[in-house]
């Protein structure tokens, strides 16, 4: 077992070498072959095929012609899994449609997270029956951590020296902390963010974060619509009506796991 450090610091073991196996597949390189994953990963043809096979095996990845591989259908398994038992996610309908009541379309509404050191929609509801396109905050898509609303407003409510680390690992330009930090504070002040044309050209979200009792935020709740649609005054009153939706939907969540 090897004891090479992986990139949070820790000690990377077979288990963490083989999940990195998935990390290669992406939607500009969604195939791939042993050999190939082999010189990608730096690690011998045998030992990245031991890697394969153990995915396959519990059908995270199979093979689409002989030799080349994708990911599998056992990620659908998880994905449902997922949106059964986490509370959140398994809240949301109930507020998401009651905000859909009072928010004109075409547009999403959508639950975001953190995912190591991006933000990952996890829960979308369209708007309408006319398309949206979601961008950059498409579910399942990894995003900036330090652009756009979705993901400013979680982090304005975080401790800052959380918050500060991020931004380091993140490789971001130290210039730039000073107008995070900016950008942070009048998210603080007015209770929501609002970007618009950031980081889509064309689109405003309104987002808010949500908290579980003890004030850690666990989530952002978001609206994004075309930016024609929402002047000033109908993005904060979009913005005021998402603080009210997050706090029922904590509570709602709250509810569900305890149940």
């Amino acid at each position: 077992m090897s004891n090479a450090p992986a990139r949070d610091g820790r000690h990377e073991t077979s288990s963490d070498k083989t999940l990195s196996v998935m990390d290669l597949f992406t939607p500009e390189r969604p195939e791939w072959t042993v050999d190939e994953a082999a010189a990608a990963l730096g690690q011998s043809g045998s030992t990245v095929y031991r890697y394969f096979r153990s995915l396959t095996a519990v059908g995270l990845i199979f093979s689409i012609r002989p030799g080349r591989y994708l990911l599998g259908p056992g990620i659908v398994r998880y994905d449902r899994q997922l949106r059964l038992s986490d509370p959140l996610l398994r809240a949301a309908e109930p507020t998401i449609l009651d905000l859909a009541r009072h928010v004109r379309g075409p547009g999403l509404i959508f639950i975001s997270r953190i995912h190591r050191n991006h933000v990952m929609t996890v829960h979308e509801h369209r708007l309408d029956a006319e398309p949206f396109a979601a961008g950059t905050f498409d579910r399942g898509r990894l995003a900036p951590l330090f652009s756009g609303a979705p993901a400013l407003s979680m982090l304005a409510f975080m401790e800052v020296r959380a918050v500060r680390a991020m931004f380091q690992k993140s490789g971001n330009e130290e210039a730039d902390w000073l107008l995070i930090k900016r950008r942070m504070r009048a998210i603080r002040d007015l209770g929501f963010a609002i970007g618009r044309d950031d980081p889509d050209l064309g689109v405003i979200h309104v987002s808010v974060p949500v908290r579980q009792d003890s004030g850690a935020v666990v989530a952002s709740l978001n609206i994004a619509g075309a930016s024609t649609a929402y002047d000033d005054t109908e993005a904060e009153r979009v913005g005021t009506m998402l603080m009210e939706a997050s706090a029922r939907l904590a509570e709602r969540a709250r509810t569900q796991a305890e149940a």
